[in-house]
């Protein structure tokens, strides 16, 4: 099953009355379309508007074409370069339908008026065949996920299911049934640009199969009510209650969303043959960990922070040395603190409530609670250069940031001298170990680096926490090989904004890899299937982006290996891999050398887009690694959750992170 995008909601609004159908006259021989037909013509605002032919004469680059509005007289001529555009109507795309795929001819303009005239109603589901389109209301829309949608879904038989209004419990209900009747792995994808309503359709997927493990009857078998307090029950309340934990840790908002999610989640939720949830599983990709620390203006970091402070009693606060959030720099830098909607103070409770489900001890949660803490203090230490008699010029804190230094070593159980020392001195060498002061820029570096490492490292045991939670005990009523799974991938949509970087091209390229598998999967085995069976198919036409892919992906020289390989080179640095990046490229279809004016970088002719990115960081953020100096420190924190994290790293530096993704 796939969903290429997702929202939160719909209603049962009644149809309107349909358009009058146009008197056509019969097409003139030498005219492109007859006089009195809806086409639809580009425009500017809304890409299409629909049109009735006034006149027509000429074919192809001789069309002269008038068109006017649906009802009513007048008319104006299309512009010359907007005549190739033009497409008939399809009467079904007027109308509204419901399923695109019994359009005559489905059209880009036909696509687009649709869901605009379904959106008008708040029907904003639509189908295209076994795809699920969605387009965001930014409202609440009642009656579209009750009790009654649920039960129409699982009550429908296999001829009827088809032919329901098209909504996402109907896409979870298919994926049910293919899991249990049929023994099928299932997978329902979520894409679509930041703000289309991935995350809440995410949930209501989830939302829908616990409902339907937990036994409502209904056609395609069903399992048996949940006994309370069952190992069943236990996993199914985890599953819910994992949102507000990875919301708060995963999520920010962004100048386009709110809730925007700053990473990728595969789940795997796993059934017995009666249908229950027995386990799950989650993976997590590309956690967008620079947005720790720094963010544009107008967005935030992540939520977690935000609740933290607005959450926290005021014994946490004193006992975490935490100052007031407008007083920390990693949150200082939003235009706001606050976000309407959004309920900091609210959201704290109820992740804390998320905890107590995952069981998470009260020390576990103080440690967690510290390490937060720990980074946000962290990010308020400013360095000053330091005169050295041997040496070049280094850097220490700055006495106004002593108090700063002193909270953070203070949470995260270390020396505060020994925390100053590896931020501000690099431990060059062996034999003999040179100490080589650092200037108060790269001390700066290294703090921020940290502060990424502990917030990746942290999410990634929370996550390991959540998994073994959902996990717990289904091995031997699982067995091996279980093709009883239905997965569910929600990751954040293409980005271009005015100014991208590695995180935007690594977005990119995991939509990117998408599209290929959707191109894959809906047009070349579409096409196969349709030939084995001897059924007569044309050849289909589609955005193919094996182009794209080829710069991106291919070794040695696409963009990915490249950057991968200048990061292990000495002395590496983003003008180098600039300039790697525009040898190897010049002249290729999909990418092309940023103009001087907007900076040092390069553009990439994306499927949805061409993207520029500025180079500024590549290699940096590439690296992520945290000095050794700075690991082996934390390794022998008295913190065991800190020390955790670094204790692999004592022997050799680096690492300590986790996460990805800049």
């Amino acid at each position: 099953s796939l969903s290429p995008a997702a929202s939160s909601s719909e209603s049962s609004n009644p149809e309107p009355s349909p358009l009058p159908k146009p008197k056509r006259v019969l097409m003139p021989a030498d005219a492109q379309f007859a006089v009195g037909s809806v086409v639809f013509v580009p425009d500017e605002q809304q890409a299409y508007l629909p049109k009735r032919v006034a006149s027509c004469t000429g074919l192809g680059a001789r069309t002269k074409l008038t068109v006017g509005p649906l009802s009513g007289s007048g008319g104006a001529a299309v512009p010359a370069k907007d005549v190739a555009d033009v497409v008939e109507a399809d009467p079904l795309a007027l109308e509204g339908a419901q399923d695109m795929v019994k359009f005559s001819n489905l059209t880009e303009a036909a696509l687009l008026h649709n869901l605009r005239t379904r959106y008008s109603r708040d029907q904003i589901y639509s189908a295209a065949g076994a795809i699920l389109l969605s387009v965001n209301p930014f409202k609440q829309i009642p009656g579209i996920y009750t009790d009654e949608v649920t039960r129409r879904c699982q009550e429908a038989d296999a001829k009827a299911l088809p032919d329901l209004p098209p909504h996402v419990y109907g896409l979870s209900e298919n994926a049910y049934r293919g899991m249990l009747g049929e023994q099928k792995q299932q997978a329902i994808l979520i894409s679509g640009e930041s703000g289309a309503g991935k995350t809440e359709a995410a949930k209501a997927c989830v939302k829908y199969i616990c409902a339907r493990s937990t036994g409502g009857g209904g056609v395609g078998g069903g399992a048996k009510l949940l006994r309370q307090g069952s190992h069943e029950e236990f996993v199914q309340n985890c599953i819910v209650e994992a949102n507000p934990i990875l919301e708060a840790f995963g999520n920010a908002k962004t100048l386009r969303n709110n809730n925007s999610s700053r990473f990728g989640k595969w789940t795997e939720i796993h059934f017995d043959a009666g249908g229950q949830i027995r386990s799950a599983r989650s993976t997590s990709y590309l956690l967008e960990r620079s947005r720790v620390v720094e963010h544009a203006r107008g967005e935030r970091t992540f939520h977690i922070f935000y609740t933290l402070c607005a959450g926290a009693t005021k014994q946490q606060r004193d006992a975490l040395k935490l100052p007031p959030a407008g007083e920390l720099r990693y949150l200082g830098q939003s235009a706001s603190l606050s976000v309407p909607g959004i309920d900091d103070a609210a959201d704290w409770r109820a992740v804390c409530a998320a905890f107590s489900t995952f069981q998470l001890t009260d020390a576990e949660q103080t440690s967690l609670r510290r390490v937060l803490a720990g980074i946000l203090t962290l990010g308020n230490l400013a360095f000053d250069a330091k005169e050295m008699a041997n040496a070049d010029d280094g850097s220490c804190v700055s006495p106004a940031s002593q108090a700063s230094l002193k909270a953070a070593a203070a949470v995260l159980d270390i020396s505060p001298l020994e925390l100053e020392t590896a931020l501000t001195i690099k431990n060059v060498g062996k034999f003999p170990v040179v100490a080589v002061p650092q200037p108060p820029e790269k001390a700066a570096v290294a703090r921020d680096a940290l502060a990424k490492a502990l917030y990746g490292s942290l999410f990634d045991w929370i996550f390991g926490r959540i998994n073994e939670k959902m996990g717990a005990g289904a091995g031997a009523a699982l067995g091996g090989g279980n093709k009883r799974t239905i997965g569910l991938l929600d990751i954040f949509g293409f980005e271009a904004f005015s100014r991208n970087s590695l995180e935007q091209l690594l977005i990119n390229f995991a939509n990117e890899k998408l599209m290929q598998y959707f191109n894959i999967y809906i047009f070349q085995m579409e096409e196969k299937e349709c030939r084995d069976e001897g059924v007569a198919c044309p050849q289909l036409q589609f955005a193919d982006n094996s182009a794209v892919m080829v710069l991106l992906e291919a070794k040695p020289t696409g963009l990915m290996a490249l950057i991968h390989d200048e990061v292990l080179v000495p002395n590496a640095s983003d003008a180098n891999l600039l300039t790697k990046m525009n040898e190897a490229h010049r002249g290729a279809s999909m990418y092309r050398q940023m103009p001087r004016a907007q900076g040092e970088g390069f553009v990439v002719l994306h499927f949805a887009g061409e993207v520029a990115y500025a180079i500024d960081d590549f290699v940096a953020k590439s690296r992520g690694a945290v000095p050794s100096e700075l690991s082996q420190l934390l390794g022998t924190s008295q913190l065991p959750l800190v020390r955790g994290f670094f204790a692999a790293d004592e022997e050799g530096g680096g690492g300590g992170g986790g996460g990805g993704g800049g």
